[in-house]
């Protein structure tokens, strides 16, 4: 800054320093006047105060007055049960209201009205038809009584010749904590004598009181009628009357200067701070222009096509500026990595699995670009995949597989760099992990290429918590080549399923697989037959079909393919059953299902379906010999009902009869009939026993032996048991109906 731009500022800020410390002087003035003002404040708001206290204390004490010699008088209550005949009682209770005149000085008149004669007492005494308050009481006399205890402003005359007054009137009923009133008693208080017991506790000169009722009434007011310019310094509202009080200076008065001049002077010094802000925001904006100028220049830039930071001030925009292309060149340069990481794995992919033509010119080309150095001339394909993915997938997180994955293919980056070759690694899929790996020239590829793979699967098994199968295949001198290996090596992981997880797999292993010839479809249907029949042959022909499938060293495409087979053959055997083995099978089908979804080898297939089908056989052949039983007990029973007046009938005879041991027989028919084999003969014999005794003239001892009792005593007791009568009873009883 040179010093005319120096001189410059100084000459513009010098006047608001000027205002500012002028204002300063007067505000430590006008703090006094302030401080002036709110004694005047606090001295009116307790004169209001005073002034409530001091009229509701008044019009209190009255009202109890009033109430006491409403509930004690006897003079009032010989008044209102009489009538106007009783000169002596209208006498005593003019005395109460002299009583009250004499004791309230700010009583102007009383007068009672007894209801049932309309006869009036006191001030404007005579009937109702010639009393000039008629209009106000008769609400009262005739029971819509006003809710508000004290009246508001109104004018009273006694008689018509006088001059009304203005009052405030209390009513009150006679008696009092009843409905039926018997009549009413009038205290009208004047305003002017009410005024005057307040008038000596302020200055009309200087402060003014106004009082309002509840409907908005002026009851009292210092000033004029056509004058009501003032001002309110305090306001309460008695918690008695509801009436409004109000206190401030009088117009005119030197208070009322003040409190006026102070808001003058608050609308010059605000006035006074608003032109000391215009005028240094014209100088600011005058001496920056130049600046504002280089602001602009940055805003219509090309390089910046967005607000900086809206609220800054120019040099905050001039650094947001500078701040903003280091972040743009920043955010350039981190995606430009992000799109050569992608660029790179998309280029890999179509390298290795043919996605595009490209010539072996390229591929070199590539290989510079992305800082691919190739150890020797020769490569060969690794294929890696995650054993048990979903479990992987179940286990970890998004993230935590992420940097699982990163560190596998790092290990493969590393164990190749230790054997003196290189390696270019990327996942295509979720689950598989290829990779390229240079060696050096004259080495043993195929030796190497087995080296590393046992190294990455050994090093995974050891460090992590899950397991890797990888497959390798190779030389190869070109791209060309590279892409067949890589197809080799992928296919020798669809047979890990039978040759094993967690292992490297070589073409050796796999050697042979397309000429290996099975009759897989007539295993199948074996097999199927066997479930369906529950022979135990099942097991033999399970283990044919997984002996061939292991013998042709199948990939896993072919595996799902016969197990697919296999659970067609099965829901079309036993589709033709009934119900019920259909139901058995529908258990078992479930769980098949469960298991085609989730195996990872030929060994846990095996033993799935080994467990599977067990338990669907053994449901079988207990369905079977649930059929067998219930047709053997249906001859059993059917042979007790023909024979039951065997009286050597027992289990064990049945046992002997049948070739079946007395227990089973016993435990089979209480499974069967629902009761046990003694119960259902003793009830079958009974009830033979009565259709004898009814239909029958032979003994009771013949009748016994018709049944099979030898002894009749046996016989008698077990009719009892069951009939609740002795035989000869029973006869009778049934004899008699």
């Amino acid at each position: 800054m040179n010093s005319s731009w120096f001189r410059k500022l100084l000459l513009s800020y010098l006047p608001v320093f000027v205002v500012v410390v002028t204002i300063l002087f007067v505000a430590f003035f006008q703090s006094l006047s302030e401080q002036n003002r709110k004694e005047a404040l606090k001295a009116n708001a307790f004169l209001a105060e005073q002034a409530v206290r001091y009229a509701d204390n008044s019009l209190k004490a009255l009202d109890y007055q009033v109430l006491r010699d409403t509930l004690s008088s006897a003079d009032l209550k010989r008044f209102f049960r009489t009538n106007g005949d009783d000169v002596y009682g209208n006498i005593q209770a003019t005395k109460k209201i002299d009583d009250w005149k004499l004791n309230y000085g700010i009583i102007d008149s009383v007068y009672f009205i007894r209801a049932k004669d309309r006869f009036v007492l006191g001030d404007g005494a005579g009937q109702r038809a010639d009393f000039p308050d008629e209009p106000f009481i008769r609400p009262y006399l005739e029971g819509r009584e006003v809710a508000e205890k004290w009246s508001g402003k109104r004018a009273f005359r006694p008689y018509a010749a006088s001059t009304p007054a203005d009052v405030i009137s209390l009513v009150q009923g006679y008696p009092l904590f009843t409905t039926d009133k018997q009549g009413y008693i009038v205290v009208n208080v004047s305003l002017a004598k009410l005024k005057q017991t307040i008038a000596p506790m302020y200055n009309p000169e200087q402060t003014f009181i106004r009082i309002g009722d509840r409907d908005g009434g002026v009851l009292m007011d210092d000033l004029p009628v056509g004058q009501r310019t003032r001002s309110v310094l305090s306001r309460y509202v008695s918690p008695y009357t509801g009436w409004v009080f109000e206190s401030g200076p009088a117009s005119g008065g030197l208070s009322k200067f003040a409190l006026d001049f102070y808001s003058i002077w608050m609308m010059t010094a605000v006035a006074v701070v608003l032109l000391g802000v215009a005028w240094v925001v014209h100088v600011t904006r005058r001496n920056y222009r130049p600046i504002s100028q280089l602001v602009s220049l940055i805003r219509t830039s090309a390089l910046l096509k967005h607000d900086i930071g809206p609220g800054r001030n120019e040099f905050g925009f001039i650094r947001g500026a500078l701040e903003h292309l280091m972040e743009e060149t920043t955010r350039t340069r981190q995606k430009d990595k992000e799109t050569i990481i992608l660029r790179k794995k998309h280029r890999f992919q179509e390298a290795v699995e043919g996605m595009g033509p490209i010539r072996e010119s390229e591929w070199q080309t590539d290989l510079l670009a992305f800082h691919i150095n190739p150890a020797g001339a020769l490569a060969f394909m690794l294929e890696l995949e995650i054993d048990r993915y979903a479990r992987f997938a179940e286990r970890y997180g998004l993230q935590d597989q992420s940097m699982l994955k990163f560190v596998v293919s790092s290990v493969t980056q590393e164990i190749a760099g230790l054997e003196g070759a290189s390696a270019w690694a990327e996942w295509v899929s979720d689950r598989r992990l290829s990779a390229i790996v240079w060696v050096r020239g004259g080495e043993d590829g195929g030796a190497l290429s087995a080296v590393i793979g046992e190294q990455i699967v050994e090093w995974v098994r050891a460090n992590l918590s899950f397991t890797v199968t990888a497959g390798v295949h190779g030389m190869a001198a070109n791209l060309e080549e590279i892409r067949r290996s890589h197809a080799i090596a992928r296919n020798l992981l669809h047979h890990k399923a039978v040759l094993g997880t967690g292992r490297l797999l070589v073409s050796a292993d796999a050697d042979g697989t397309d000429y290996r010839a099975h009759d897989y479809f007539g295993t199948i249907h074996a097999l199927t037959q066997a479930i369906r029949l529950a022979d135990g042959a099942w097991r033999k022909r399970l283990d044919e079909l997984f002996g061939q499938i292991a013998d042709a060293v199948s990939s896993r495409k072919e595996i799902e393919s016969f197990m697919q087979f296999l659970h067609q053959q099965l829901n079309r055997a036993f589709l033709e059953l009934s119900k019920d083995y259909r139901n058995v099978w529908k258990e078992a089908d479930d769980e098949l299902l469960e298991l085609l979804g989730d195996w990872e080898t030929l060994a846990e297939l095996k033993q799935g379906c080994t467990l599977i089908f067990e338990a669907a056989a053994g449901r079988l052949q207990a369905l079977k010999d649930s059929q067998r039983t219930r047709t053997v007990i249906a001859d059993i029973r059917a042979y007790i009902e023909d024979d039951y007046s065997n009286p050597e009938l027992s289990l064990d005879y049945l046992s002997d009869k049948f070739a079946i041991h007395a227990k089973n027989i016993s435990k089979l028919f209480k499974e069967e009939c629902g009761c046990n084999f003694v119960d259902f003969l003793i009830g079958l014999r009974m009830d033979k026993a009565k259709q004898l005794l009814l239909s029958t003239g032979d003994s009771l001892q013949e009748i016994s032996a018709q049944v099979g009792y030898f002894n009749y005593n046996s016989f008698n007791r077990a009719f009892k048991n069951v009939a609740g009568f002795s035989p000869s009873d029973y006869r009778k009883q049934q004899a008699a109906r």
